[in-house]
């Protein structure tokens, strides 16, 4: 089994299958168990690895010797799509019975195939005819050959499983194990209508793909209380499970049988790890971290910087910010990384790009998967609307009088606009701020895929502020230009990331500049003095004045600090210098703190071309960061010292390791990462790496 298998379908033999990749959690260890089979049907939503646990089980099973059904794979899947005609979609579509009808009688007669247990079976000539058939080996196979039987043989053949088959099934003396898989998908097409109506070969109806699978699951549990010795092991759609709360009163006793796949983030973070460990070590970018830190020997860095927040961002919360939580879904973004090799895994920005590109595959997936679930909606329509991704609740408002108002207009049935931006909540691709009632702080929240049935009913929770899903940026920016240039340079968007309770800045405009942030160390010290303190504010403004002459903004603030804003790096770094060195020679000797940033400012001009700064996350993050400069050097961000070796430069950028004294036990972080939130203050922990300048030796 290769690393970033995206499909497990591509396990066709129990060879294939590789134990190591498969992250056990208590209830899947608890499935997995040889001693104990209480647990026997795997419910989840695509793409969180039904099909892998579900093989997992069956290679156990085989390994132990026992008799598994299929023999000659390891899950019994259909293939292809199946419509019916119009009478028995009448008959299908109506409930679970005559669904459970049929799984009871292809179960019983592949089983009792599989024993050799069919002799003088005194059936009727329809079901006789399949139980005849050496063809026919598997629970699929009987059960579509079953649904091509007319109505009145399929009661029949149900009167007779009733009278003749489960008594012989309940006389079984071997273990015997039924591996089924697929039934969802073999049913997709019926979710293309949201009520019964004619396909291109036949009717469809939403209720066949539910009452299949629901079906599934009750005569699975009927047959485990009726023949200890017959396990019937099935994987079923989440979606498909939750109806059965609303169908029968059984509903408890069968999730006491469930496995219900659900992965925290640790358990994320091990099975990307798993898969790093089966790279070949020739494309890991820091081979000697693999055994401690694998995602940092396969990418080469434990962080990246985010482009317009400056923060330093957790390398595997970049990545799990940019899928939808589904193990897929890293792998997926895995297959995208590990194709770019060591030497350009090694560049962030080729990180970021990959990382993007498949966020972007995984949320179009996505889409098409939820079509048949968002009814009327008109996506399209709604994503031309969304000014950003980040809105306020007057723009929600807005967006829904637009959508309404573009519906009206085009006289088709496409719901409301509320409805639209809900089903985008249930989703999971609309998150919403909550406060955390531990901490008490506002935190962001997404829905997880299959977390809420796509019912269309409802409102969204109230909030200040609605949030977009990373993983539709492209999607979105594709129809709609300005969503992508309007950024928010406070909050990074995520599932989970905490929420800085400041306005949203994007509708304002920005430009990326270099800022310098500096104050004189200890300038207190000369208060007590005046001719003193006049001197050094004196030399201080001479110094800001003279150096930063040719900057987009200088400006000396409380008479001991300055910014400067200017598009150059190399410049920036020459003002600090030559800041220094000036104020050094004032009497006593003051010593600076300078901080350097690169990121969004907002600037305003005045018709006689004079630039004023109006303010921008570089700012608020090169204040946060000045304190922390020991005094007389000059610290800069990773986002400048990458804007810094962008070009030509007789400049270098050390990286800083954290003093022992500033452990942060809460973050698993690199040693170098500082954080510089305002001390004393409410505000979420702003991490961040930082670099020593000086002229290059």
């Amino acid at each position: 089994m290769r690393a970033w298998t995206v499909d497990a379908d591509d396990i066709q033999i129990a060879g294939d299958f590789d134990a190591g990749l498969l992250h056990r959690t208590p209830p899947i260890e608890e499935f997995l168990a040889q001693s104990r089979d209480t647990k026997f049907i795997v419910v989840a939503t695509k793409g969180f690895g039904k099909t892998l646990l579900l093989k997992a089980k069956r290679v156990l099973y085989q390994e132990a010797g026992r008799l598994c059904i299929p023999q000659n794979a390891l899950l019994d899947k259909p293939v292809g799509d199946k419509v019916f005609r119009r009478e028995m979609i009448e008959m299908l579509g109506r409930s679970t019975e005559p669904w459970t009808k049929l799984w009871r009688t292809a179960i019983a007669v592949a089983t009792l195939k599989q024993l050799q247990m069919v002799e003088r079976l005194a059936v009727n000539p329809r079901l006789h005819a399949l139980v005849e058939d050496e063809s026919l080996r598997g629970v699929i196979d009987v059960f579509v050959n079953l649904l091509d039987l007319p109505r009145s043989d399929l009661y029949k053949c149900a009167n007779d499983t009733e009278t003749r088959l489960i008594p012989r099934l309940r006389s079984i003396s071997r273990p015997v194990a039924i591996f089924i898989d697929g039934v969802d998908e073999y049913f997709n097409k019926h979710l293309q209508a949201p009520t019964a109506s004619s396909g291109d070969s036949g009717e469809l109806s939403p209720n066949i793909w539910h009452y299949s699978q629901m079906a599934l699951v009750e005569v699975a549990y009927q047959l485990h209380r009726i023949c200890h010795h017959l396990k019937v092991f099935a994987a079923i759609r989440k979606e498909a499970f939750a109806r059965l709360a609303d169908t029968t009163a059984m509903a408890q006793q069968y999730r006491g049988s469930v496995v219900d796949i659900d992965y925290a983030e640790a358990g994320l973070k091990e099975i990307f790890s798993n898969n790093v460990r089966q790279e070949r070590e020739k494309n890991l970018v820091a081979r000697a971290e693999l055994g401690r830190a694998p995602i940092a020997a396969f990418l080469g860095r434990t962080h990246v910087v985010h482009t317009y927040t400056g923060e330093a961002e957790d390398a595997f919360d970049y990545i799990r910010r940019h899928t939808l939580h589904r193990p897929r879904d890293f792998m997926t973004i895995g297959q995208k990384l590990s194709a770019l090799g060591p030497e350009e895994r090694a560049s962030e920005l080729r990180v970021k790009t990959a990382v993007n590109a498949a966020a972007t595959e995984i949320a179009q997936e996505y889409l098409n998967e939820i079509a048949p679930y968002v009814g009327d909606v008109n996506l399209p329509a709604l994503f031309r609307l969304l000014p950003g991704h980040i809105l306020t609740e007057a723009e929600v408002r807005d967006v829904v009088e637009r959508y309404d108002a573009i519906a009206i207009e085009d006289g088709r049935a496409v719901g409301t606009g509320a409805g639209a931006l809900f089903m985008l909540h249930k989703a999971g691709l609309l998150g919403w701020i909550q406060t955390d009632h531990v901490s008490g702080a506002p935190v962001q929240r997404f829905r997880l895929p299959g977390e809420e049935v796509l019912d269309g009913a409802g409102t969204l929770p109230p909030s200040s502020h609605y949030l977009v899903h990373p993983t539709l940026t492209e999607v979105i920016g594709r129809a709609n230009p300005d969503y992508a240039r309007r950024i928010d340079s406070v909050n990074i968007v995520g599932r989970g990331r905490p929420w800085r309770d400041e306005p949203v800045e994007g509708t304002q405009p920005e430009e990326r500049r270099c800022v310098l942030k500096a104050d004189i160390h200890r300038f207190s010290r000369f208060v007590d003095e005046p001719l003193a303190e006049r001197a050094v504010r004196e030399a201080w403004r001479r110094a800001v004045v003279t150096h930063a002459a040719g900057c987009l903004v200088s400006e000396v603030t409380a008479g001991d600090s300055c910014l400067i804003v200017d598009d150059d790096p190399n410049a920036v770094v020459r003002i600090a210098l030559r800041l220094q060195q000036d104020i050094f020679e004032v009497p006593g000797n003051p010593q600076l703190r300078i901080a350097l940033h690169h990121g969004p400012v907002q600037l305003e001009r005045d018709e006689a071309g004079a630039t004023r700064l109006v303010g921008g996350s570089a700012v608020q993050l090169a204040a946060r960061i000045e304190p922390h400069v020991r005094p007389g050097e000059i610290w800069a961000t990773e986002a400048f010292r990458m804007r810094l070796e962008a070009g030509p430069t007789l400049y270098s950028a050390m990286e800083i390791p954290r003093a022992p004294t500033e452990r942060a036990a809460e973050h698993a972080g690199a040693d170098s990462m500082f954080n510089v939130k305002k001390a004393g203050s409410a505000e979420p922990d702003i991490w961040v790496r930082l670099f020593r300048i000086g002229p290059r030796t």
